[in-house]
């Protein structure tokens, strides 16, 4: 699986350096529809105006622990009409009634969009990190007699597959599925489901 993963990101960032260099030879730059930065280089206008995004996300996990609820925000800027970088954090309950805990995790992001239909679009993409978490196996109810507590923690690489639609004129909703891997923590690696609402920041 580790294997797998690393493969996943090499390929990962590949597209992205070749998707850069394509989206930098779309776009020929005008007085209308170019800026420039500090070192004079043209910023392409299709990538300046989309400008940057955060957003809400609420997340369903399947893990070793049992199912897990989380809920977190994300902030990205695009680098290019299509590729951005980012930060995300999230916080909330795992587990069931017989292993409960909370968990907490945060990273960077780097992921790719692109267009298939009108106001619809893929969105993909890798998130990289770390996270810990403090769980009480074995028993009903949180400090009851004779539980074992649990910390664990560690690396977090999650890849991610969604879709993307306007809900208004700058706020898009998103669903993605995405595998939640920790090489370190044996209870926490599993697949998610993610609803997202982004909110394009001026």
């Amino acid at each position: 699986m580790k294997n797998l993963i690393l493969l996943l990101i090499s390929i990962f960032f590949s597209v992205q350096v070749l998707a850069q260099t394509e989206d930098s030879q779309e776009v020929a730059p005008t007085d209308e529809t170019s800026k420039t930065n500090l070192a004079g280089e043209y910023i392409y206008g299709e990538s300046y105006f989309k400008k940057s995004k955060t957003g809400v996300i609420l997340k369903y996990l399947t893990t070793g622990a049992g199912p897990s609820l989380f809920y977190g925000w994300r902030f990205v800027v695009y680098n290019t009409e299509k590729f951005f970088i980012g930060g995300t954090g999230f916080t909330g309950q795992l587990g069931d009634t017989q292993s409960v805990g909370t968990y907490s995790y945060g990273g960077m992001m780097a992921g790719y969009d692109f267009v298939i239909f009108d106001d619809w679009y893929v969105d993909w993409g890798l998130a990289a990190g770390g996270g810990g978490a403090k769980m009480f196996k074995n028993a009903t109810f949180p400090n009851a007699e004779g539980q074992q507590q649990v910390a664990s923690g560690g690396a977090v690489v999650e890849p991610w597959f969604g879709f993307n639609t306007k809900i208004g004129e700058k706020t898009d909703f998103n669903w993605s599925f995405s595998y939640f891997f920790t090489p370190n923590d044996k209870y926490m690696s599993g697949v998610s489901f993610n609803l997202r609402v982004d909110f394009i920041i001026e």
